[in-house]
């Protein structure tokens, strides 16, 4: 029978994992309700604005600098009185004051980020600003600020790796029968191919409502052609690594959820380049859905930094300042989703290298993680056949390890059927050799040592004296 065997990556993924709930209950605590109340209004204001050309400048150096802020608050909220500051505490309200006025005096929480704001914008106008000491890097601001899409397309692929590996890791199965791998990945390709095609089908029909079942499949089958492509080349691109585990329960389970997670998202990516540029959705559409992916991927952001595996390597990420890194984040993120419908031309191209770069950082984290885990599972296996080759030489009197003077010699002794006392060890260490019974073992006796024979040496013609001095 297969033991379980522990495998310190999977380990590792399972403690990196925090509660999901936990942190959207601490970001959506009604003490901090006014910063996402804020956030969403002024991203929508300041949206308007960017796509105004003369206001463009000005809107990327408010979304930077309300960044800046909440990042310096999320510094500082190690700070007793800051904290006090930016988080709302329940105080006797007057009984005259209705409870939108109550909400409203909560909103005090944001005047510590929005008054570092108000700095950071002072500080950038001053130095890029049109009559700065910079001013011709005022109007590289916004392309700047548009660029960093790429990254944050970055980010999202990174976060959504975490959680779906730590999710696979901890859902694991130790026992029970588990697919062979050709079985496992033919399952899990219908799987896939499954939810590809209801997805785009639902598209479809909000597109063309008289569509039929065959529309879906003929209008559409480059796109299911590109997610079954995909999940081929990348099945056998792991084939040999995702072999290793085939007997072990755990591995085994573990790779087939982290497959299927990782390409159900890759799907949903490619399915909206898809959309974008073969299915003409309405601008409300991408707005929606470009909003949605925003949260998602702040949240999956915070919820990656200030997991357990990485709030031990970055000490300045914790639950207790998850919301405002997110507003931070949120506001970069935003600001440059602002700023693509303004600095490029074409939007489409712009998101649609977005989604490509989300889909090529999961692929290679997809590989990367299971090279982590599998890795270990090799380095396990050594380390036991080491183990079990050590016990069989020490068991074995033909391969035994010696300790001579605090040094570890391992050598090969012949043991001959005349010897009958092996080699014995004594108490200080050194290797002590037991002759054998027979006490004539050093007598040759075909050598005749009384026969004296010619000197053909060369000290044969030296003459010696009897006393030598010695200077």
């Amino acid at each position: 029978m297969q033991q379980s065997e522990s495998n310190s990556e999977l380990e590792s993924l399972r403690n990196n994992e925090t509660s999901l709930w936990r942190l959207l209950k601490t970001l959506l605590s009604p003490k901090t309700m006014p910063h996402i109340v804020m956030i969403s209004a002024l991203s929508i204001i300041l949206h308007i604005m960017a796509s105004s050309n003369s206001l463009t400048n000005i809107t990327a150096v408010l979304f930077i600098s309300l960044s800046i802020g909440y990042s310096v608050t999320a510094i500082g909220s190690r700070n007793e009185r800051i904290r006090n500051w930016t988080i709302a505490e329940s105080k006797e309200s007057n009984a005259e004051d209705s409870k939108a006025m109550i909400f409203i005096k909560k909103f005090n929480i944001c005047l510590f980020p929005l008054a570092v704001s108000l700095i950071s914008t002072i500080v950038i106008i001053t130095l890029f600003g049109e009559n700065g000491l910079i001013p011709q890097a005022y109007d590289l601001i916004p392309l700047f600020l548009a660029s960093l899409f790429v990254l944050w397309a970055i980010i999202q692929g990174i976060s959504f790796s975490t959680l779906a590996s730590s999710l696979s890791a901890n859902n694991t199965k130790e026992e029970g029968a588990v697919l062979n791998l050709k079985t496992s990945t033919i399952f899990n390709g219908l799987i896939l191919m499954g939810f590809a095609t209801v997805v785009v089908g639902i598209f479809q029909f909000l597109k063309e409502p008289s569509s039929q079942p065959l529309d879906v499949l003929f209008e559409n089958w480059i796109y299911l052609f590109l997610i079954l492509a995909l999940y081929g080349s990348t099945s056998a691109w792991t084939w040999k690594l995702r072999a290793l585990g085939e007997k072990n329960k755990s591995l085994n389970s573990f790779s087939n959820r982290w497959t299927l997670i990782c390409h159900i998202f890759l799907s949903w990516h490619i399915l909206t380049i898809w959309r974008q540029n073969f299915m003409s959705p309405n601008s409300i559409e991408i707005f929606i859905e470009e909003l949605l992916l925003m949260i998602f991927t702040v949240f999956m952001a915070i919820w990656s930094l200030t997991s357990k595996g990485y709030a031990t390597k970055f000490k300045l990420l914790d639950e207790e300042n998850s919301l405002p890194w997110g507003l931070a984040f949120g506001y970069a993120y935003a600001g440059s989703v602002a700023m693509l419908t303004n600095v490029f031309d074409e939007i489409t191209t712009v998101m649609t290298i977005g989604h490509s770069v989300v889909v090529i950082t999961v692929i290679y984290v997809y590989r990367k993680v299971l090279m982590n885990v599998y890795s270990k599972h090799d380095d396990g296996i050594l380390i036991r056949r080491l183990a079990a080759k050590v016990n069989t030489e020490t068991d074995n009197p033909s391969n035994v390890t010696y300790n001579v003077n605090n040094i570890s010699i391992q050598d090969s002794v012949v043991i001959d059927s005349e010897i009958s006392n092996p080699p014995e060890e004594k108490e200080d260490g050194e290797l002590n050799i037991q002759p054998p019974h027979d006490e004539d073992w050093q007598e040759d006796k075909d050598v005749d040592w009384d026969n004296q024979t010619d000197d053909k040496t060369i000290s044969s013609d030296v003459e010696w004296d009897e006393s030598i001095e010695m200077d």
